[in-house]
């Protein structure tokens, strides 16, 4: 038997292999490392969920790639709150968009130096609770040389209380999220030029923007205007010749007392000089400003709008909004609490002619809406109108400069509400869209279409799977047998194999 001498290589052949093979290595890498960075650099995204949070609309695009200095974002949030990781991804699209926005973020139970170092900064509270003062569970959005902008946990969702209310549920569930309403909102206000001035009105019993007080304030209304960059301030319509000329927002906040006449000369001038008026009325009397806001095309009711079907504790809860409207439909799939208010709508003429003022509805009843009227005791309600269908309660009106008027500030915007108890200090901050509703329309009123177009909640949707006891059974046996089982089962025939 003749023996084959083994094959062998020279030492100088060994080193050519090694040096062959570890250049492939060295040359696979470099490719990974270049595909890597062209990755990170020329990339498309794109989400297989369309009801997915954190999926960016158009116009927050557009508005992070015109941002022409830094925006600093400061995250305070405990991460393993639910509603971080909604806020944490939708802040990692914002990045993905723009390396203008540096974003910190700072766990106050891991990092309390941290924590007290931006409270220190930013000297930011949040209300006052039990005499405890709480900071915390927020998102601060900042450019330099401005002041920042805060945006609190309690803003981010709408929650379902009706559920609760009627025994259906136990829980108030969130059934919307608002992040990219919010945060696009705080980056369009930041990068507007200038501040805006909203006057409120005083002298007849209004709401004051100062007071604290729960039901006779109007400070967080005051404090929302504040965020948004509008400077707020109070004056007397009769001591002042005109209203004043840097006045951008005139608001008329439920004067319980009749306005003089001199004084709705003074607010008609204003109006056809293309001024903004946010008027909110009381639940009944008279202000003289109906016949006024009639020139326009609005009808003011001495009646309540009442509907069985969304009353709650002499209020109701709306959520028949007018998708048509800027200021409404971002509203969708939320609800606002009003308690009971004058039915306002638009005249039968309003809008007919070219020029006419343009008028929408924008808060309505549901169809079994009725008029209703307070008896003299206060304590029923007496049915004006037995014919029940769809009430508004609120309504815009927008017009362009009027021939042959000097128009010192263009179109004249007025917002008009048959109530003003939804925006004091116990509602506007509630769990609804009272809070979203006036900054909105404030919004509208100021022209500040960016904070607004095309944003709105995005929905939250849950998932149920129900399951029968022998599915339940039969699934354990799938994860606590079968699985483990067939793993098993093929380690022994590799190991079988490999023995024989």
């Amino acid at each position: 038997m003749v023996e084959h001498d083994k094959i062998s290589f020279s030492a100088t052949k060994r080193r050519k292999i090694k040096l062959n093979v570890m250049s492939s290595i060295i040359g696979l890498l470099v490719v990974v490392v270049l595909l890597n960075l062209l990755g990170s650099r020329h990339y498309f995204r794109w989400h297989l969920d369309s009801r997915d949070t954190s999926k960016l609309s158009p116009m927050t695009v557009e508005a992070l790639k015109s941002l022409e200095q830094d925006v600093k974002v400061v995250v305070l949030f405990k991460k393993d709150l639910p509603l971080y990781a909604s806020i944490n991804n939708l802040l990692k699209e914002y990045e993905t968009v723009t390396s203008r926005l540096k974003v910190q973020r700072v766990d106050y139970i891991e990092n309390p130096q941290a924590a007290e170092a931006i409270k220190n900064k930013y000297r930011l509270t949040l209300p006052a609770s039990d005499k405890e003062t709480f900071f915390r569970d927020l998102v601060v959005f900042e450019i330099e040389g401005k002041p920042p902008r805060v945006i609190y946990e309690k803003e981010f969702s709408d929650f379902n209380v009706s559920d609760v209310v009627s025994g259906r549920d136990q829980k108030v569930k969130r059934i919307a999220f608002k992040g990219e309403m919010l945060f696009t909102g705080a980056l369009a206000s930041l990068m507007e030029s200038g501040e805006r001035v909203a006057y409120f009105s005083m002298g007849h019993n209004e709401f004051d923007p100062e007071e604290k007080d729960e039901i006779s304030g109007y400070s967080k209304f005051a404090e929302i205007l504040t965020q948004n960059y509008v400077e707020v301030k109070k004056f007397h319509i009769w001591a002042e010749e005109t209203i004043p000329a840097d006045c951008n927002l005139l608001i008329i906040p439920g004067p319980k007392k009749p306005l003089v006449d001199q004084e709705v000369v003074k607010v008609g001038e204003y109006l056809k000089r293309g001024g903004s008026l946010l008027v909110l009325f009381p639940q009944s009397g008279a202000t003289r400003l109906e016949p006024l806001l009639k020139e326009w095309g609005v009808e003011v009711k001495d009646q309540l709008v009442y509907d069985p079907d969304v009353v709650l504790n002499q209020g109701l809860m709306l959520t028949n909004f007018n998708s048509q409207s800027p200021i409404t439909r971002p509203l969708y799939g939320s609800q606002m609490y009003i308690p009971l208010t004058r039915a306002v709508s638009k005249t039968d003429f309003a809008g007919r002619a070219a020029d006419a003022p343009q008028v929408m509805e924008l808060l309505m009843s549901g169809p079994k809406g009725v008029l209703i009227a307070s008896t003299t005791d206060g304590k029923e309600m007496q049915v004006e109108s037995e014919q029940s269908r769809e009430l508004s309660m609120a309504v815009s009106v927008e017009k362009g400069a009027l021939q042959g008027v000097d128009s010192i500030k263009g179109t004249t915007r007025i917002v008009a509400v048959g109530g003003s108890v939804f925006l004091n200090n116990t509602w506007i901050d509630a769990s609804f869209g009272n809070r979203d509703f006036a900054v909105l329309a404030v919004n509208w009123l100021l022209d500040r279409t960016q904070l607004m177009k095309g944003i709105g909640p995005r929905a939250i949707v849950e998932y149920q799977l129900n399951l029968s006891d022998v599915q339940i059974n039969l699934l354990m046996w799938i994860m606590m047998a079968i699985v483990p089982g067939f793993v098993l089962g093929i380690g022994l025939i590799v190991w079988a194999r490999r023995r024989n």
